[in-house]
């Protein structure tokens, strides 16, 4: 923000190019009205209290003059100026909306939630700049994270760094109720547009898998311990007609055949292995462990149930 003025230190001419500058600047912001304008003026040393309303009209009335398209305050719009338009914002066409939209979403989900963060902060700084209201709405809209409260996700990013052991209250819908839990948080992970926490439950000692948006409170946060050992899913599975660039870095190439490669795979938990095996279709075969493979195979019976009915 501006900092406050000396006055000694401004001509005539400055003070008004001063005056124009954070009268833009505050009208960008929000809508205002007279005194609230004149408050801030105050506020900065640019105006005085003895001085009249008449010379923010004459600094908005400049303001149009330079292109600015700025309503004037009627009990319509509760008294206040807004700015519907100004020469300074940027020009983003529907089309180029839908095209940044359509590239955004092919390449989604190879990122990690970090730079979707990052993604959703420029979607929304973008938007700042911008005039039109549907194109605002458009612009926020492009995220995969527009639902999820950012405060939370950059917290939890942060307590998996830490590996701090949080005290939830979390929901599960199969049985439509809250319970607490004790959790070490280990990552933050965007997958199939859900944001889940990769944590370990100390009370059941076992790793889990927890949709963020379950997450109704986080009671407390404690230093995590570093003697926990994770108990990873390990599965070996074929992939027809795969090579390299179709595995995850936590996967590993043990045999090229003919028609395609054996895979090892390490794995949160036996979750996330399944969603992982599901995702390649009728391509992938789960050669072991053996308790897993029939898991899979009881997994798409009851799907194909499902769909039979």
């Amino acid at each position: 923000m501006l900092k406050v003025e000396d006055r000694e230190e401004l001509n005539q001419i400055s003070l008004t190019g001063v005056r124009s500058l954070l009268l833009l600047w505050l009208l960008i912001e929000k809508p205002r009205t007279l005194d609230e304008i004149r408050a801030e003026f105050i506020k900065y040393n640019i105006m005085e209290e003895a001085h009249s309303n008449d010379i923010l009209r004459i600094d908005l009335n400049t303001l149009r003059a330079m292109g600015c398209e700025i309503t004037y305050a009627t009990a319509k719009n509760e008294f206040k100026y807004v700015l519907k338009k100004h020469p300074f914002s940027l020009n983003i066409t529907p089309e180029e909306v839908a095209l940044l939209k359509k590239v955004y979403k092919n390449i989604k989900d190879r990122f990690n939630i970090t730079l979707l963060v990052k993604y959703d902060e420029l979607f929304k700084k973008l938007a700042e700049h911008v005039t039109d209201s549907e194109i605002k709405e458009q612009l926020c809209g492009i995220s995969a994270l527009k639902s999820f409260e950012m405060d939370l996700l950059k917290q939890l990013q942060e307590d998996c760094s830490q590996k701090r052991t949080l005290k939830i209250i979390y929901y599960n819908p199969e049985t439509k109720s809250e319970s607490e839990k004790n959790i070490v948080a280990q990552k933050v992970v965007f997958q199939n547009d859900k944001v889940y926490l990769w944590g370990y439950d100390t009370d059941k000692k076992e790793s889990v898998t927890l949709n963020v948006k379950r997450i109704k409170t986080i009671l407390s946060r404690l230093k995590g311990s570093e003697n926990i050992e994770y108990n990873n899913t390990c599965i070996k599975f074929f992939l027809k007609n795969s090579g390299a660039d179709d595995i995850d870095e936590n996967e590993t190439i043990v045999e090229t055949l003919k028609d395609g490669i054996m895979v090892e795979g390490r794995y949160h938990n036996e979750f996330i292995a399944m969603q992982r095996m599901l995702s390649f279709g009728a391509a992938c075969i789960v050669e072991e462990p053996q308790e897993f493979r029939e898991k899979i195979i009881q997994k798409l019976k009851d799907m194909r149930k499902i769909y039979n009915d």
